[in-house]
């Protein structure tokens, strides 16, 4: 009889870690395209600049070929996961102060020039 309990503890906790493997890889994924779309934002709005952009999208590449290096062998380990981490954590950083420093540009006004173009035409 207490056999019973700890085998279901066993395959409880077994399931509990092959969804986690799976999960983080996915929220990685997810993450990489959060921060992507930050930086079209900041882009758009003229937070940032396009050379600071290029250099943002290069961190998101290295992040991205990083991380399908790691899963070459078909898992993350946990070491894996934390080094991913850490540079998702940088690459997120850096777009926060990218979109909080004093560097701005004039974002493109396509409506304005339209308008402009209609009214005094």
């Amino acid at each position: 009889m207490k056999k019973q309990p700890i085998i279901i503890a066993i395959v409880f906790v077994a399931g509990l870690l092959f969804f986690t493997q799976t999960a983080s890889a996915a929220n990685l994924k997810d993450r990489q395209r959060q921060q992507k779309q930050r930086i079209q934002h900041g882009l758009a709005n003229g937070q940032i600049t396009p050379r600071e952009a290029k250099k943002l999208y290069r961190d998101q590449r290295q992040v991205h070929q990083l991380r399908r290096h790691f899963l070459a062998d078909g898992d993350l380990s946990p070491r894996e996961r934390r080094t991913l981490a850490k540079r998702m954590e940088r690459s997120s950083d850096r777009i926060y102060r990218y979109k909080h420093n004093s560097r701005r540009i004039t974002p493109p006004r396509y409506h304005e020039r339209i308008f402009h173009y209609f009214v005094w035409r």
